[in-house]
């Protein structure tokens, strides 16, 4: 995919997209430290990143959410779905602490329409792949492109989500997805997954 960064940090790996006035950030997780040492090694500053959305709501994927919004100004992309899921991540740093509570402000674009990804720059659309997490949704690229986060391998899914994960695959190459960009594991080609259907 042409413009793709790619940080990884603690073996998770977050994506930079090219989208009109700068990047889009898929997935930010909890280590502000070494995210920001990863956008060092790219020469890239946190004004280049206009838009963040995350895949699911745990703390590797949403940690820095509202950091990476207040040092670079950036608007959040979330589906309806994941806002209630918004108190799961907040509990979860309770005892931790150093979290910042992710805010939906009025600026940010919720549930987003093939439209309104349009004019910000992106040709495709956000679905809902459940299967990790109730959560769970891909950004799917018109190019080809998917960013699924961790939605489980079809040969690798618990038997009590085996039909959610199965028909979240199904969904992703139904919209003629060629390249999977999983949050752990080196990019998955389409007829990798399709021969793990079958």
């Amino acid at each position: 995919m042409e413009n793709l960064i790619t940080l990884t940090v603690n073996s998770t790996h977050f994506f930079l997209i090219d989208c009109q006035g700068g990047k889009l950030l898929v997935d930010a997780g909890w280590e502000l430290a070494q995210f920001t040492g990863q956008m060092k090694s790219y020469q890239l500053p946190f004004s280049e990143i206009r838009y963040v959305m995350f895949t699911h709501h745990h703390p590797d994927h949403a940690g820095l959410v509202q950091n990476i919004k207040d040092l670079s100004g950036a608007r959040l992309i979330i589906h309806e779905k994941q806002i209630p899921f918004l108190e799961n991540l907040r509990a979860y740093f309770k005892k931790k602490g150093g979290y910042l509570p992710i805010r939906v402000e009025k600026n940010d674009l919720i549930s987003p329409s093939r439209a309104v990804l349009q004019s910000i720059g992106l040709r495709g659309e956000i679905i809902e792949t459940p299967g990790h997490s109730d959560d769970s949704i891909s950004l799917v690229l018109d190019s080809g492109s998917a960013f699924i986060g961790d939605l489980p391998a079809p040969d690798y899914v618990a038997p009590e989500n085996y039909s959610l994960v199965h028909a979240s695959w199904h969904a992703l190459l139904s919209r003629g997805v060629q390249t999977f960009y999983h949050s752990h594991t080196p990019p998955i080609p389409a007829e990798r997954i399709r021969k793990l259907l079958s």
